[in-house]
């Protein structure tokens, strides 16, 4: 939508917007962990709800928060001298004392009223988190805040400074229940512990099935859902050592799909994409083991694949009229390379390095070579 039609579809939104606030009660919660001094011209709750309007439906910087409450064609917009209040200054401010509350509290108490209000279900929780990369200097950061660090981007700019955000929703409406900021370098494996007992407290039970990636199939993560009747879904690994056991049996030929369900393609109705699943032998620790087969994903695997293997074909043998010069003189140089022209095809094509020694005679010393000349043998 461009800034015309968006500017035009404002005065019709602001009754929903101004309707799912009061559903949730923002403005009593605003009110309750950042109440009004009497110094204060305009409440914290009245200028932070100002602010998520705007951000809602449409995005200014705090400098120009005023000038679009003063320009909006119904409410505020009638009283020019009050839109002014709202300058970036005050709304600094307030934003500071939001930052200062116990935002913990207020996040659940907001959380709790959209389950009320809306009674989504929570018998399946997603979570997941990405980074904020940050770019410029930002010295002096309070010791007991959130810490701007290097580390895992992915954004994949591991020179700018980041936080870690992780968000959990219900599965039904994906509705986001609970979010928390960690410090740039913090790692997701041990984020899940302390992030399923708050929503254990949260909701008020441990029956709900946590889903999250790779990071959370780490034994302590498990064994601690699973010790205090927790459910749990997440993904193996290709590190991990249960899935030579599993490339064994699809080589052997013992898996048997079964086919799961499908749904249409989105991009091509016309196509269904089907998953298969094949259940393993449980884990040591008895956890259940399913391995799915997804046609969607097989479709673009088998094209990479080709591409690869015919790739492979061509490259090692152009490798041939190389060798003994360059950086191709050693076994470690040529079997680098071979290795790279492959990439990661080896288990799919058969290649050998053969090394072929030819003797040769050298003259000694310099001039042209002549009857008393001495030649001497060379490998």
């Amino acid at each position: 939508m461009n800034r015309i039609n968006s500017e035009a579809w404002l005065p019709d939104v602001k009754p929903m917007v101004c309707y799912y606030m009061d559903q949730l009660q923002l403005f009593e919660l605003f009110s309750k962990y950042m109440p009004q001094t009497p110094k204060m011209h305009i409440a914290p709750a009245d200028a932070l709800s100002m602010t998520v309007f705007n951000i809602i439906t449409a995005p200014r910087p705090l400098y120009k928060i005023s000038e679009w409450a003063a320009d909006y064609p119904d409410g505020i917009g009638e009283q020019l001298q009050k839109a002014s209040k709202y300058n970036d200054d005050r709304l600094g401010r307030c934003l500071d004392r939001l930052y200062e509350c116990d935002r913990k509290s207020l996040m659940s108490e907001l959380t709790a009223n959209a389950v009320k209000a809306y009674n989504p279900e929570t018998d399946i929780i997603h979570n997941d988190s990405t980074t904020i990369t940050f770019k410029g200097r930002y010295e002096n950061q309070p010791p007991d805040g959130i810490r701007q660090l290097y580390g895992h981007n992915k954004d994949f700019r591991p020179y700018c400074l980041q936080i870690v955000y992780g968000l959990n929703i219900t599965e039904d409406g994906n509705v986001p229940l609970s979010f928390e900021l960690f410090n740039g370098n913090q790692t997701d494996d041990r984020t899940h512990v302390p992030n399923w007992e708050r929503l254990r407290e949260m909701l008020n039970k441990s029956n709900f099935i946590y889903v999250a990636d790779c990071k959370l199939c780490d034994e302590e993560n498990l064994d601690s859902i699973h010790l205090n009747n927790g459910y749990f879904v997440t993904v193996v690994p290709k590190n991990r050592s249960m899935l030579k056991l599993f490339y064994k049996q699809l080589q052997n030929g013992e898996v048997q799909w079964q086919q799961a369900f499908s749904v249409p393609d989105n991009r091509k109705p016309t196509w269904q994409n089907c998953f298969y699943t094949f259940e393993g032998a449980p884990t040591e620790k008895g956890y259940r083991l399913i391995w799915i087969l997804s046609a969607a994903k097989a479709r673009p695997d088998q094209s990479t694949r080709e591409r690869r293997l015919a790739k492979a074909e061509t490259e090692p043998a152009e490798l041939a009229g190389k060798l003994n010069r360059y950086n191709l003189k050693t076994r470690n140089q040529i079997e680098s390379a071979i290795s790279k022209a492959l990439n990661n095809t080896e288990k799919l094509i058969n290649h050998n390095l053969t090394e072929r020694k030819t003797c040769y005679k050298k003259k000694v010393g310099s001039g042209r070579p002549g009857p008393d000349s001495i030649y001497e043998d060379r490998t």
